[in-house]
């Protein structure tokens, strides 16, 4: 199940946020080693104090969080504009209402193996929920800096990105700078769609 958190309603999903932010712990401290961790085996930064919205994939009889991704407009403060910066031809470039960055995008890889290629069916609910929250609030593109083989699974499945800048982290992790056209993809990964759960994306008051 998909759920879409505003800030206005971070106060009643506390317990799925932290979840998130563990979440985040494995996947961007203990196997990227991108950021140190915080206290109590979390992730998270200063971007998660300022405006931005949460997708969560929420599994349906445990209540867990299996994925989630978080997005901000690029209006305001970016990772993309601070930490990844020397990977756009120019810091200011891709500043705009209609553009929206797309970061700490996680999924469990210890997921129960009761569904086959289950992980993959949750990249394929948050990415057509990404989709769909860009095309139901006017957003024309997201970006994002990526593990390469995250990439090389959306040109697959629903369309190709406009590759910015490509290189090996100090990790040795092969990742990439990437624009999605929001509208382009949605006709695409509609059939995804049926990985949602039956969420309608969040219709912003006023897109920041």
């Amino acid at each position: 199940m998909i759920t879409y958190i505003e800030p206005s309603d971070r106060l009643r999903h506390t317990v799925d946020i932290q979840q998130y932010f563990s979440l985040r712990k494995k996947i961007f401290c203990d196997r990227l080693h991108w950021v140190e961790s915080k206290p109590f085996d979390l992730e998270f930064d200063e971007f998660d104090e300022i405006y931005n919205i949460y997708i969560l994939n929420i599994d349906d009889d445990t209540g867990k969080v299996t994925g989630g991704v978080r997005l901000m407009p690029t209006t305001g403060p970016t990772l993309m504009h601070t930490v990844w910066a020397d990977m756009l031809p120019d810091r200011d470039d891709f500043r705009s209402p209609n553009i929206w960055e797309a970061t700490r995008f996680c999924v469990d890889d210890n997921v129960s193996s009761r569904k086959a290629n289950l992980a993959n069916r949750i990249t394929l609910a948050l990415s057509a929920s990404i989709i769909d929250f860009a095309h139901a609030n006017g957003i024309s593109h997201i970006i994002a800096v990526c593990e390469s083989r995250f990439f090389d699974m959306t040109n697959v499945y629903y369309g190709n990105a406009e590759i910015i800048d490509r290189r090996v982290d100090a990790n040795g992790t092969d990742i990439c700078c990437g624009l999605w056209s929001a509208g382009a993809d949605r006709d695409r990964i509609a059939w995804a769609k049926q990985f949602i759960g039956g969420a309608d994306p969040v219709i912003l008051k006023k897109v920041a």
